[in-house]
């Protein structure tokens, strides 16, 4: 299906930094772009990106910190606080000078002079379909019903040919495995022999999800190689997220067309970025249950860090568009919503960035910004755009959110402790942490379902606990602890279906408290990335199955068809 062209060509541009030994005193040094550890003469040499979301690490202090999400590092040890290591970066020594070689790598895919008819068609969200005059291809399908176990909806309707436009296409491109990208229900509408492309993630997280699903044309792709689609003019690239996360974009050709849709990865290709005529991004940020639902903050802390993260998204877009220098800007991925009754406090305030918030931004550097809640569908011959229009048909039937959370009731009321005993037994994870479960009602009232599960022995052990208090978090100073407080058929839902944890703490589902107050990143990599899908999460018991959602939305579509 598709022919391997080989790595990727890269345009390097060197530029060497030098900094004299002179100016260095004992300890931290911030330049522009580096920083510095000076320690008799030993000398470590560090980028000022931040390794989480690509924000600038600065002095606070005396402390090296990144202001966003307050990761703080250590330039003596290399590494976060939370654990995450930052790689050093190279130098030599030369006449009294540090040297370092600050380079940037722009990567080129192989394209040809030809100016063929290109269209890219907007479904909602992140679901795209990209045609040419020879091939088609659709990315990261949600078009009904909720992700992230209730708490995301699509903001607006999804128009009903999408089932025939997913089986038509060539292939289904899926980033990564979050729901909003990788969606059960939607996958389970469509034809299972349909080419599913996805990126070559070291722990298979999006591969095996996919296979859990039941497709069986699955085609893994490397990182940074190029594909020819065989027959076609569509050539196509993987690029990784440039954080720690398992997270993916795509890269492709069409004659001279090119087009680089980003989805919502951080620092997509360590910001090795391309020039593109076409740049599709998610603009709207608010897609995260940090901080709103952190209780470490109360909620005018959690307000501030909101707003500065939805000012930061958009300063990282700029700094995007000012490297790609596109033609044209696809603002897209964020269109969800916080719908149900439950979550009227988030919906309030979740704030998030428009497309209008782009406009002024795009003018000025003379990119055209396609909006896609004016149209929906834009073609292009070469890299002219030659025609843009809204698709007038009806929108596809879907069910009220208040029905699907009376599913999601039903469906996990009954909690198998056996079960749950034994997920964490098996789970093979180890890490100096105390994880508190909190089982909770909608408003996350606890409902005297408490576990406690240390992972930091030999063998792991699950108690539970009469009743959770704050004053766990003082005992056992040398253990880290993670309290979740989560609504009861979220977390079944998870475990029985062996979900990514980020379903809950991105859909709002679980209140965080932590002790001390950082990111326990390899907990929830693990139980996002590897303990997950019927491959590494071994059931003692079937208590759920994809199927059943799939069954309910049949029969309750049949319902309403049938009274209409």
């Amino acid at each position: 299906m598709f022919k391997n062209l080989g790595k990727l060509k890269n345009l390097i541009n060197k530029k060497e930094v030098k900094i004299n030994l002179n100016e260095l005193k004992s300890g931290i040094n911030f330049f522009e772009n580096f920083i510095i550890y000076e320690n008799n003469n030993d000398i470590k040499v560090y980028d000022r990106i931040c390794d989480h979301q690509g924000g600038k690490i600065i002095s606070k202090n005396g402390i090296a910190i990144c202001p966003i999400h307050i990761w703080e590092f250590n330039p003596k040890t290399g590494f976060y606080n939370n654990g995450v290591k930052k790689k050093e970066v190279k130098y030599l020594i030369s006449k009294n000078f540090i040297k370092i070689n600050d380079v940037s790598y722009i990567p080129e895919i192989t394209k040809v002079k030809k100016k063929l008819n290109t269209e890219i068609r907007f479904f909602n969200h992140a679901f795209l379909k990209i045609s040419g005059e020879d091939f088609s291809f659709s990315t990261d399908p949600w078009a009904i019903g909720p992700a992230f176990n209730t708490g995301w909806w699509l903001k607006h309707s999804t128009k009903n040919d999408w089932i025939e436009q997913l089986n038509n296409s060539n292939f289904i491109y899926i980033s990564h495995n979050h729901p909003d990208h990788l969606h059960p229900l939607t996958l389970s509408k469509i034809n299972k022999t349909i080419p599913i492309v996805v990126p070559k993630f070291v722990t298979k997280s999006t591969e095996m999800y996919i296979k859990d699903l039941g497709f069986k044309n699955i085609k893994v792709l490397d990182f940074n190689f190029q594909y020819n689609l065989k027959g076609t003019n569509l050539n196509i690239s993987i690029f990784k997220s440039g954080d720690f996360r398992e997270d993916s974009g795509i890269y492709f050709s069409n004659g001279e067309f090119t087009g680089l849709l980003s989805v919502d990865a951080n620092m997509i290709n360590f910001n090795r970025l391309p020039k593109a005529n076409f740049y599709g991004s998610s603009f709207a940020g608010g897609a995260s249950g940090y901080p709103l639902m952190f209780d470490n903050y109360k909620l005018e802390e959690q307000m501030k860090i909101s707003l500065k993260d939805k000012i930061f998204l958009k300063q990282k877009l700029y700094d995007c568009l000012k490297k790609i220098l596109p033609n044209y800007f696809m603002p897209y991925a964020g269109f969800f919503s916080e719908k149900l009754k439950r979550d009227e406090k988030i919906f309030k305030n979740n704030k998030k960035n428009s497309i209008d918030d782009y406009l002024k931004f795009c003018k000025l550097n003379k990119i055209k910004l396609l909006n896609v809640l004016k149209n929906d569908v834009y073609k292009f011959n070469g890299i002219k755009l030659i025609n843009k229009k809204n698709i007038d048909i009806q929108v596809a039937k879907d069910l009220r959110p208040e029905k699907y959370l009376e599913y999601y009731k039903k469906e996990y009321k009954k909690i198998d402790e056996n079960y749950i005993r034994q997920y964490f037994l098996k789970s093979n994870f180890k890490d100096n942490l105390l994880l508190y479960i909190c089982l909770t009602d909608d408003n996350f009232k606890l409902l005297n379902k408490n576990y406690l599960i240390n992972f930091s022995k030999n063998q792991i052990s699950f108690n539970k606990i009469s009743k959770f208090t704050k004053g766990f978090l003082k005992k056992d100073p040398n253990f880290k602890k993670l309290v979740l407080k989560v609504r009861k058929e979220s977390f079944l839902n998870t475990i029985y279906n062996k979900l990514p944890w980020e379903d809950l703490s991105i859909g709002f589902q679980c209140k965080v408290l932590r002790n001390p107050n950082l990111y326990n990143v390899n907990f929830w990599h693990y139980f996002t990335n590897i303990y997950t899908t019927s491959q590494n999460v071994r059931s003692v018991t079937n208590c759920a199955s994809c199927k059943s959602l799939n069954h309910f939305f049949d029969n309750q579509i049949h319902q309403i068809q049938t009274k209409l």
